[in-house]
């Protein structure tokens, strides 16, 4: 019995997300209008700028557009999920009202290094304290694409993507979920069973 009870736990720490009750992952996955793409609230309960509503996840977007390939030509390649991804124009932001603790994931290409392209704050629109930034080094141009975590202290409700849009970067897949810590859980389950079923062919 408590061999079951074991292995059920290894089974739920493998598989639960590290934020179960609050994760979220943008992936910008529909067809955008290149003349008429601003996500705004697509992802919050309310409309693109095109009018269209996606999945309520409580994050919200200024000054971001999607874009997808079309008759015009290929923009990009190779994305982690291809139908759309991001960039951002002018003075840009990713608002979270509930909060992000601590990491924010996501996929970038960039043909240039930037300093400062991610900024965490505590209030929304780039408001408050700023919990940190982040640099993002060139990896291609549309064509490359490479997953990292950004790393702050504290809880932000904003993420000033200004210094992205200036330099030209390209957004895919943003999650709340760090990979590190999901591994981290997946190898703990694996272990645990592992450690289940050894045992219990060492009680037979």
């Amino acid at each position: 019995m408590i061999h079951k009870k074991l292995l059920a736990l290894a089974l739920v720490a493998a598989t639960s997300p590290a934020f179960a009750s609050s994760a979220f992952t943008v992936d910008f996955e529909k067809t955008w209008d290149f003349s008429n793409g601003d996500v705004n609230d697509y992802y919050n309960g309310g409309t693109a700028a095109d009018g269209t509503s996606g999945a309520n996840l409580g994050v919200s977007f200024v000054g971001v557009s999607g874009l997808s390939n079309d008759a015009l030509g290929p923009y990009y390649s190779n994305a982690p999920t291809l139908d759309g991804v991001a960039y951002a124009h002018d003075t840009a932001f990713m608002n979270v009202a509930s909060g992000v603790d601590n990491n924010l994931t996501l996929w970038y290409s960039s043909s240039t290094a930037v300093s400062g392209a991610v900024t965490a704050w505590t209030g929304l629109n780039g408001t408050g304290t700023q919990l940190g930034s982040f640099d993002l080094a060139a990896n291609g141009t549309y064509d490359n694409w490479t997953q990292t975590t950004f790393n702050f202290t504290g809880t932000a409700q904003s993420f000033n993507l200004t210094a992205a849009g200036v330099s030209g970067v390209a957004f895919d897949n943003i999650s709340n979920v760090p990979v590190p810590a999901a591994a981290w859980l997946f190898g703990t389950g694996l272990a645990m069973f592992g450690a289940v079923r050894r045992r219990g062919k060492a009680s037979v």
